[in-house]
């Protein structure tokens, strides 16, 4: 008797050890799988399918799934559910108090014996019949919860053990930097994609701005541009007009970026359109104004100065619609001054209204536009640029020629501003009158 219990206790111990050697097995198997995969180039969606089907493999499971967690409280949480016999599909919801919500919410392994009998949770109708056992264990990347892995119904009708348990915690664990390096890669792929896009946009923005200058005769033109992006929302521009007339036009869309070159870009065509019926600059940024009021977004506006060159009666016309004054140098009077003129930004409503200015022009006499770039460039102690200097520089250089005034209030700028980023498009136009 004494031998016939030694032998069934030897066994028991085999078979003890048996089952420990497969689970050993069975750990190594979906760790090297996962490490296999970590190798791999994949796709976060690829990822979530490779971490599930192994889950569904290792703890025999009907279904399985992953539920990424999102930092944004009310976008929805991508989920990949996959069945045992199916291939995989991509879900949307969001955690509620069912049961990923209790597993983010204690932050701990659930297992279920039976969903229909458990009082923390009150499954529906649908979810009693499809749903017996559950295991659910939180995924963590630098102790950070980044997913919940489930799988549901084993398939041989039994509950899960707290072995299934333990071993979807070991897949658990390998997931979180799988996942992440996934979302890296991803990302990396975005970023690429996107600085491709942005500096195609730069260089389609470069072409739209003019290549050569008016200068003719009468006057010399000289120009700078240098978005803070890599697409910007400074535009200028050069029109010829009737009876001698040269238009000169400088924009300044609120914002930078992508949409504040969008709008530049409409702006810009939307000119071209009506610069051929030219009556009055105050009557050009009138008919620009109706325009676009009523399609660019409300948080967004344009300010404008349109100049009008008059070669045939030597004068300057401008009319302004919320921008920066016009810089003039009076050659008899050896004076420089900000020449302003009211008017609302581009935009804002349909009711605006803008006047004309007239200047005299003599052999000599030199003016620039320019955006806030300018003007608002601050320095290491956050001080600003402003009108002053700017005034400043331009009469330094007032008798040289307009490339060369622009040349030293860009070098002025750049040694007011020292090591400062700048966040702001920068854009100059300096005339000289022969």
């Amino acid at each position: 008797m004494m031998k016939a219990n030694s032998k069934e206790q030897r066994i028991e111990q085999l078979e003890g050890e048996v089952q420990r050697l497969k689970s050993a097995v069975e750990e190594l198997t979906v760790l090297n799988d996962l490490a296999v995969a970590a190798s791999l180039s994949l796709e976060v969606d690829q990822t979530l399918d490779i971490i599930v089907e192994k889950s569904i493999r290792a703890v025999k499971a009907e279904q399985g799934s992953i539920l990424l967690v999102t930092e944004q409280k009310d976008a929805p949480l991508k989920t990949l559910i996959r069945q045992a016999d199916e291939r995989s599909r991509l879900l949307t919801y969001r955690v509620g108090t069912h049961i990923t919500g209790w597993v983010l919410k204690h932050q701990q392994p659930l297992m279920i014996e039976d969903l229909s009998t458990d009082e923390r949770f009150h499954p529906t109708e649908q979810e009693r019949k499809e749903i017996r056992s559950v295991l659910c264990v939180p995924i963590r990347y630098k102790a950070k919860i980044i997913g919940i892995l489930m799988v549901t119904n084993k398939k041989t009708f039994e509950p899960f053990s707290p072995n299934d348990l333990r071993l979807l915690s070991i897949i658990a664990a390998q997931s979180g930097q799988l996942i992440r390096n996934s979302q890296l890669q991803e990302e990396a792929l975005q970023r690429k994609r996107l600085q491709q896009e942005l500096d195609m946009a730069r260089k389609i923005q470069l072409n739209l701005v003019p290549k050569t200058s008016p200068s003719n005769q009468a006057i010399k033109v000289s120009s700078y541009f240098n978005p803070a992006d890599e697409v910007g929302g400074d535009y200028f521009d050069y029109f010829p007009l009737e009876d001698d007339k040269i238009g000169i036009v400088l924009a300044d869309v609120s914002g930078h970026g992508a949409s504040a070159a969008l709008i530049m870009t409409m702006a810009k065509g939307i000119l071209h359109s009506i610069t051929h019926t030219y009556e009055s600059s105050e009557k050009i940024l009138s008919e620009i104004n109706a325009i676009l009021t009523p399609i660019i977004p409300k948080e967004m506006f344009i300010t404008m100065i349109f100049l009008v060159c008059d070669f045939k009666n030597k004068t300057l016309q401008f009319s302004n619609a919320g921008h920066n004054p016009l810089v003039f140098y009076d050659s008899k009077k050896k004076s420089c001054d900000m020449r302003e003129l009211r008017g609302s930004a581009l935009g804002l409503t349909n009711q605006s209204v803008y006047q004309q200015k007239e200047i005299p022009l003599n052999s000599g006499d030199s003016f620039m536009i320019y955006t806030d770039g300018v003007t608002e460039a601050f320095n290491e102690q956050g001080d600003m640029f402003e009108e002053n200097r700017l005034i400043t520089a331009v009469l330094e250089k007032a008798e040289a020629d307009p490339g060369e005034i622009i040349e030293h209030v860009k070098s002025k700028v750049l040694a007011f501003t020292g090591n400062a980023t700048q966040n702001d498009d920068m854009a100059m136009i300096a005339v000289k009158v022969s």
